[in-house]
């Protein structure tokens, strides 16, 4: 077997792992804006700030977490202000999302993992195209 096809496989392969971890990644943040696993809390906010981030500033606020038997605090990225009762949900990264709520972020929540998804899907067509070739070659030698 060739070194260049083995390089092709392995690239292919590659790609193929990043596409799946970028669709478990996108369907997480779906799954956290949607509340669809049911697992959001409410957040009562007790103060609201300003921060500044790459593409300007953005309101943070935070308060405790309602009807829980321990006390904690969660940070949520939202327009809101002190005395606002919010849901949110937990993200893959442990912060906290608002839960989204109207047709247009069902929409978009809905179909955004689909991207990935179909990424995976051509990533994998081309990681199998790459083995068959890598293979065929040496399928050709062992009959002579």
């Amino acid at each position: 077997m060739p070194k260049g096809r083995i390089r092709a496989v392995v690239g292919c392969a590659a790609l193929t792992l990043l596409c799946v971890a970028a669709t478990a990644a996108t369907v997480s943040m779906s799954d956290a804006t949607l509340n669809l696993s049911g697992n959001a809390v409410e957040i009562r906010f007790a103060e609201c700030h300003q921060e500044s981030v790459k593409s300007g500033t953005e309101t943070v606020c935070s308060g405790p977490v309602q009807h829980t038997t321990h006390a904690r605090t969660a940070e949520v990225a939202y327009k809101g202000r002190v005395g606002e009762t919010v849901r949110a949900a937990r993200t893959l990264w442990g912060g906290y999302e608002p839960v989204k709520t109207d047709f247009v972020s069902w929409g978009i929540w809905i179909l955004f993992p689909l991207l990935p998804l179909f990424g995976t899907a051509g990533a994998g067509a081309l990681t199998l195209r790459e083995l068959r070739r890598a293979r065929q070659p040496a399928a050709a030698d062992e009959a002579l």
